[in-house]
This record gives structure tokens, sequence and C-alpha cells, in this order.
């Protein structure tokens, strides 16, 4: 068979027709077609991503008939073992037909050559341990393997998704394919399988399975509970073991089995997920009621319990170690001056009590070291403690920390070469940076000016890995992805194959109208669909690819020379004048961008009032105003929500923007009440600080939803809302509102940061915060608990006073009225609040607190408030 005849079969799209032509090929016709193979593939791929889908299924299968190994391996984990690809009637990539895998593996088993258990482990080597591949790929390694399967961190990692569901699927298939049974210790080994183990579809899967082929004898047990100790021990999220916490119950080891590894349980307690902390404490008891756990274990389980926040857990260790006390080990008494500086009040109390139970048990030398322990107790506290330890009623304070706001960032230097352009695309575009992408954009549009050609040839490489990097502007009427709409991530990929591709025109040329461009009347239909401006940075975007292509210029005049995306007045008027002096307009959405970035109080009006278009436009911005003073206002409002109900409309908190006068193009994206966009969906959101960086309650407004609908993730956001400028209003009390909320310990640090910046820089006040977390409590938009969990973590960074301003609020706002039960963590805001009172010493008592007090009780949360209203009393 020659290249014509072999590339007719592949142009056919026959699979059953190639791999019954291909099997016969021998080796010399192979090595003759390697080459012609090759190059065609290669150009397939760089055509455009199209022609290379179109073409993938049937190169599997030539490839595995004539490649040699070290050929074949990257050739078959780049092209497709699934189902052929052909365009319908519409142009657009449908599947067809049946997986070419079984033609492919029987295309290379026909070969009959020594190295197929060589290349699968060549394939298994090429799997990464992350994301999802082409169940027909791992197929096809598993029945090239021979006796031993692969091992490699990628293909264990994979297994789990390959399998079937439930125990008894998962059990046949190992019992039917034994080589699997060697991989079993490796689950635990290689990250993120654990996570994969939990089948939220079958509850019996992957940890049912595992325990009935140890209760077998075809798994040994202590291999998997050494196993999963050993990843518990490596640490990970709720997702990442609640597996390995259902096989721990299901093997139910014995005490046998315990009381050898009572240091792996002990070494999970200081930093492992509460679950895991949970279980370990658990089996530990079982170990200390059977007298088989050394007394040294259990004070070092004890200390590091009481560094722990859960109070579930902590007073679960009290109980423990009263019952440990009263059979004997008086020693653990010592340990429990360590809960005394818990952030819970219960807690404290709880371990002063059991210190006061068996205080005719202690020797002089833990009553003294208890006594200087119980410094850390709230004054109520310490003077129940007084009497009994020896000590003052009055601790001496402890130095509060001094909060120091953070400096603003500095802007980056701007990119000076073409080599350097391409290593920060290659190295950092992807993060996201925003900085990092306007310097790119400002080097692409000044490098394509002045040496496209040297820029064409910097990205070659890029454009070999990744083909929709292809030189030239989109052609959106060719566009055969049905579901594919403007964005801007897709837009900065359009400015980079601009940048590097052909110019049609020079500096003076101006944008070409919709219908001289191809495919830009589909592209405008798409991004109005919805909304009527899009998103100023998508058009920014677009119309800097189309600049490039069409009507270059030598510069931007939109780049930020602040980090906060401020743009300096003297530096815009001298890019200005450096255009009137060249002979060209800007781009019209890069020169609002540009006016957006400006400060409000710009003063460079007449400065540019005479440099052309767009000068005037400049100056009759800043004459106006800017983007003005909007109506910001926080309020109830009907927002877009999709389940599995389907498309409906929710009440929600958000905060709304509306301009007096809304006819302006440019305020209008920006006014919510004209939009209705109260959408956290990236595609929706336009005020972005790094676009209006001078109105920073603009932009929290719009940020809301963002920060309504995840309660993680949100602490680079938030900084950059905290490093922008302007005054603060119900947009960022909002926003700081709901951050309060946040779930993670990372978030929360981001919180208190910016509560310590916004404090120092610009005055915030406490009060106003407070209030907007009343209305999300009330409203169950916000966790009570969470709140103030951070507001006590920002108190222990120095921000007392403010504290103190957000408790007072709080707890006036959400003391039940007579009647109603108190909502949840309302008793751990009072103890908060006994904690402040003590260090503030307000002069007026808090409204309702005396009522609530004088209500009885032994509830914690009428303790509390009995607390709160006697510490407000000494003050």
């Amino acid at each position: 068979m020659n290249w014509d005849d072999l590339k007719e079969l592949i142009d056919k799209g026959d699979p059953d027709v190639l791999a019954a032509a291909v099997g016969d090929i021998g080796p010399a016709d192979g090595g003759a077609l390697t080459k012609p193979l090759t190059d065609f593939e290669r150009s397939a791929r760089r055509a455009d991503f199209y022609t290379a889908q179109q073409y993938s299924s049937m190169l599997s299968i030539a490839g595995a008939a004539v490649l040699p190994m070290s050929t074949l391996a990257p050739w078959l984990a780049r092209n497709s073992l699934d189902r052929p690809m052909r365009p319908d009637h519409h142009g657009v990539l449908r599947p067809y037909g049946t997986p070419v895998f079984d033609h492919v593996l029987a295309v290379l088993r026909r070969r009959d050559v020594p190295w197929l258990p060589q290349l699968a482990e060549k394939l298994a080597q090429r799997l990464r341990p992350r994301g999802r591949i082409s169940r027909h790929y791992w197929r096809l390694i598993v029945a090239i393997a021979g006796d031993v399967l692969p091992d490699s961190d990628g293909f264990v990692y994979h297994w789990p998704e390959m399998t079937g569901r439930g125990a008894a699927t998962i059990v046949g298939e190992v019992r039917g394919d034994r080589r699997f049974l060697a991989l079993v210790p490796r689950l635990f080994e290689v990250d993120g399988v654990a996570r994969r183990l939990a089948d939220s579809w079958a509850q019996d899967g992957w940890p049912s399975a595992l325990a009935d082929l140890a209760a077998a004898r075809e798994v040994d047990r202590l291999v998997l509970l050494d196993g999963l100790l050993a990843r518990l021990q490596r640490g990970g999220k709720q997702a990442d073991v609640v597996a390995l916490i259902a096989l721990h119950d299901k093997l139910s080891p014995s005490l046998d089995e315990l009381a050898p590894r009572g240091g792996d349980y002990a070494a999970l307690v200081p930093d492992s997920h509460s679950t895991v902390v949970g279980m370990a404490q658990r089996e530990l008891r079982r170990l200390d009621e059977a007298d088989r756990l050394a007394a040294d274990v259990l004070l070092d389980v004890s200390r590091a319990m009481f560094l722990r926040p859960e109070k579930k857990l902590v007073r679960a260790q009290i109980s423990w170690l009263d019952k440990a006390i009263r059979h004997g080990r008086a020693e653990a008494l010592a340990v429990l001056g360590g809960a005394f500086g818990h952030e819970s009040a219960d807690v404290q109390e709880r371990a002063l009590k059991l210190v006061l139970k068996h205080v005719g048990k202690l020797d002089a030398d833990v009553r003294d070291e208890l006594a200087e322990a119980a410094a850390a107790l709230p004054q109520d506290l310490r003077a129940r403690a007084a009497d009994v330890l020896g000590m003052s009623e009055e601790a001496e304070p402890e130095p509060a920390p001094v909060p120091v706001a953070a400096p603003r960032p500095e802007m980056p230097p701007p990119i000076t070469s073409v080599d350097e352009l391409v290593a920060v695309f290659a190295e950092q575009v992807q993060r996201g940076d925003l900085l990092v992408r306007e310097r790119i954009l400002a080097a692409m549009v000044e490098f394509a000016f002045t040496d496209r050609e040297a820029l064409h040839s910097a990205f070659a490489p890029l454009r070999e890995q990744s083909p929709w990097y292809a030189p030239g502007l989109p052609d959106w009427s060719q566009q055969r992805n049905w579901s594919a709409s403007p964005s801007e991530p897709g837009e900065f990929v359009a400015v980079l194959r601009a940048a590097t591709g052909d110019c049609r025109g020079d500096v003076t040329s101006p944008i070409p109208r919709i219908d001289e461009i191809p495919g830009e009347a589909d592209w405008a239909e798409l991004v109005t669909r919805g909304v009527d401006y899009g998103t100023v940075q998508t058009r920014r975007l677009h119309e800097i690819g189309i600049g490039l292509a069409y009507a270059p210029r030598p510069f931007l005049m939109s780049t930020p020379t602040g980090a906060s995306g401020l743009i300096a007045p003297e530096a815009l008027a001298e890019r200005l004048e450096r255009a009137a002096a060249q002979g060209f307009e800007p781009w019209q959405h890069d020169l609002v961008v540009a006016m957006l970035r400006l400060p409000r109080d710009a003063a460079i009006a007449d400065r540019v009032r005479g440099l052309g278009d767009a000068g005037a436009q400049v100056a009759r911005w800043i004459d106006g105003g800017g983007l003005g003073t909007p109506e910001i206002r926080r309020e109830v409002v009907p927002v877009k929500k999709y389940d599995w109900r389907g498309m409906h409309y929710e009440d929600r908190t958000r905060v709304t923007v509306t301009f007096p006068d809304s006819a302006d193009p440019v305020r209008k994206s920006f006014d919510s009440t004209a939009t209705g966009r109260y959408s956290a969906s990236y595609r929706e959101q336009n005020a972005t600080p790094d676009l209006v960086p001078a109105y920073r309650d603009l932009s929290a407004a719009h940020q809301v939803a963002v920060f309504a609908d995840r309660a993680r993730g949100n602490a680079t956001l938030l900084g950059r809302l905290v490093d922008a400028h302007g005054p603060i209003g119900d947009g960022m009390h909002t926003v700081l509102a709901f951050a309060l909320g946040a779930r993670e310990p990372a978030d929360r640090v981001g919180v208190v940061d910016a509560l310590i910046t916004l404090t120092a820089r610009d005055g915030l006040r406490g009060a106003s915060v407070a209030h907007a977390v009343v209305e999300l409590v009330q409203r169950d938009e916000v966790v009570l608990g969470r709140v103030v969990q951070t507001v006590h973590d920002a108190a222990r960074a120095g921000l007392v006073g403010l504290a103190w301003e957000v408790v007072a609020v709080l707890v006036e706002g959400l003391l039940p009225a007579e009647g109603e039960r108190p909502r949840a963590a309302l008793a751990d805001l009072l103890a908060l609040g006994v904690e402040l009172a003590a260090q503030v010493r307000p002069a007026d008592p808090l409204p309702g607190v005396a009522a609530a007090a004088a209500r009885g009780g032994s509830s914690r949360f009428a303790k509390e408030a009995r607390r709160l209203h006697q510490a407000l009393s000494a003050t």
C-alpha cells in the first residue's frame, strides 16, 4: 500500500474499511508510510480544531498499523479512540458510528510485535493525575499491558472512574482481572484518588468493595488500614477524606489492630479535617477505656485538641478527660489549662468547671500552672477561678496587636521585548492576573506595530502545541460550535491571533464598518443577545483584535499606570498628544476604558480639548463628571436562578445602581436597574474594580452577586476592591457583610486584612457593615456563626473597636423577641460581646440585653445573655 491509497482511505472516513485494509501492512511498507502519515497529521492539527477532530479517529487506526512504538505512544495520546467525527448539514461536527478502540486494538495485535506491554507503560506514563480521560484510552492500556498493569500515578488516578458503580460491580471487575489487586495499595499513595473513591451515586461503592475484598482475604485488611491512615495524615478537605473514613468504619478495626497504631491516630488530631479528628478521637478513646492507651498520648492529644476551633470536638475531649480523671489519671488535669485560651467561652467554662470539680487532686505545681493559664479566661470566669487557684482576678492585659494597612501594590514595568512577551504569556496568562493581562495587551499592540514578523515567529512554538492560536482574526460566520458566544477569554485569544496575523491597514486607517469584516455581523448579534451593551471589556478586547488586523495603532490609551487600574491623568494626556502628533485617532472602546480608569478629580480637560476628536471626547467626559454619582442602594430583588426546576426567579439581596440619566450607553452598561443584571456570571460582570478603579462602591455593588453566590475563593476579588478608590457605601458594606460569612479560613484571613486596610485608609465604620449583616442573617443569606468567627479573628488582629461596633449592632438587631427561639450561634455572638466589652468598656448598655438576661433558663443563650449583661453593668 502506498501513501495515496492510505490517504484515500483516511479521507473516506470509514473505520471498518480502513482497519481491514491496513491490517496486513508489513514492516517495509510501514516504514515507507511513516513520514507522509506524520506529515499529514501535523498539517491537520495545524489547520484548525475542526479539521484535526475530523481526522483524529482515522489517524489512530492508521498510526496503529505503521508507526514504531516510540512514535505511536504520543500519537495515540493526542488522537482519538472514540467515535469518528464528521460535519453535519449545518457544518457542525457530530460523532457517528462506533468507537475505533476495537479497530486500533485489533490492528495492534495483528502486527504481532513484542513491545505492546512497553507501549502500555508509555501510554500510562502520559496520563496525568487530574481531569478526565477517554475511557477507551485507559481500556487500551489494560488490554495490551501483559501480566502486570502499569502503576503510574496517572493510571491509578483514573482507575476509579473507569469502574462500574456499586460494590458488587467493582468487586466483580477486580476478580475478573486479578491484575488490579496489585494496584490497591497505590490507591492511598496517589494524590487525588481518595476523592474519587467517594461515589455519590452508589453509597456502597469503593469503600464497601475494598472491605469486601479484605473480608474475603483477597486484600490484606492491614494494608488497607495502614494505607488509609497514611493518606489521612497527608490532609485534605471533606471530599478527600469521606471515602477513607467510610472504609475505616467498614473495616471496624479491633483493639488489637488499634493498639500499635495509636500514634498514627494521634497524629491526625492537630491538622486534619474535623471529621477525621472525630474518628481519631473515637478510636483513641476506645483504646483508653480499654486501658491500652499510653498516658502521654492522651495528654498530647488533649493539648492538640484544645488548639482546634471545633467546639463539639473540644467538649468531647473535656468529657473524656473527666472520665479519665475519675478513673485515676489525675495528671490529665494539667492539660486543661490549654482549654482556658479557647475562643469559645462555653469551652472555657466547661474546662474551668472540670478543674474546680477535681480541685482536691491538684498538686502545687499543677495548681500554679493552671493559675497562670487562667489569665486567658474572661473576667467573670477568672473571678471564679481566683479563690481556688490562688490568683488575682485582674489579669495583666496583653498588649493588643497594632493593625497595619497593607501598602497598595505597584504596577509592574512594561514588557520591553518580544521574547519577554512570549515568556510572560506562556507562564502567567492562565493565572488570570489582570495586571499581567494589561501588560500583555500593551506589548502585543506595540510589537505588532513595530515588528509583526518577529511577533509571528516568536509565537510559533506556542501554535505548535495549541492550534487555536493560529494567526488571523477569527471569522464568526464560520463558527461551527453552536454554543459559542463572545467572552473575554475568547477575545483575548483573538487579540493574539490578530497580532500575529496579517494587517490590512495603517496607523491612519479607521475601524472598518461591520459589513466590511467577515463574520462581524454574527459577532454583533451574539454579543447583544440578552444584554443591551455587552461588557465594556469584551468589546474593548474585540476592538483591539479588529484594530490589529485592519487599523493598527502604536500603543493603547487604556493601559493602567497604577496597580488598581487607575490611569494617571497626565499619562493619558501625554498619550493623546502623541496620537495627535502621529496623526491617528485612538480606537473608540480603548478610549472609553481609558476614561473609565481616570481618577474622579482628573484636571486635564483644557490640556486635551484640542487634541482631535478623542481629546474633545475626554474633555467632555471630565467636564460632565465622568461616571457621575449614581444612586447605590441595598435592596431585595428578583434574581434569575437555574436548578432542577429550570430557570426561575428568587428574591435575593443585591445592591442596585441607578443613574439619573442612563441614556449614555457607557453609563447604561453600569446601571443595574436598566440592564436587570444581578448575576455572578463572568459574562455579565461589567464593573470590575480594575475597569472603574475610582468608583469602588459602584464596582462593589456589581460584585455583590459573586460574594452572595459563593462563600469561598473571593479573597483576590475582595483585595482588588480594597485597593480601588472612592467612597464606601452600600456596595462595599454589603460585600463585606457577605465576606464576613466566608466558609474557608483562607478567605477569613483575607476579610480581616480587608477590614484592617479599609479602617486605616478609609475610616470604615463597623456599624454600617453590621446593619447589612443583620439584614442578610435575617434573610438566611449569611451564616451567623461564620460571621462571629471572622469578627473574632478581626478583634484578635487588633480591630477591637471595629469588632465591638459590629457586635453591638448584631446583638441589638438579632436578639429574639419574647417567645421566639434564639437563632443558631447567637450565644457565640453574646460570648464574643462579653470578651470585647471587657476590653472596650462601653459607656452605654445594649438595648435588649437586660431583658434577655432577665428571662432566666439554663440554655447557653440564657447563660451568655446574663454574662453579657453583667459585663456591661461592670463597665
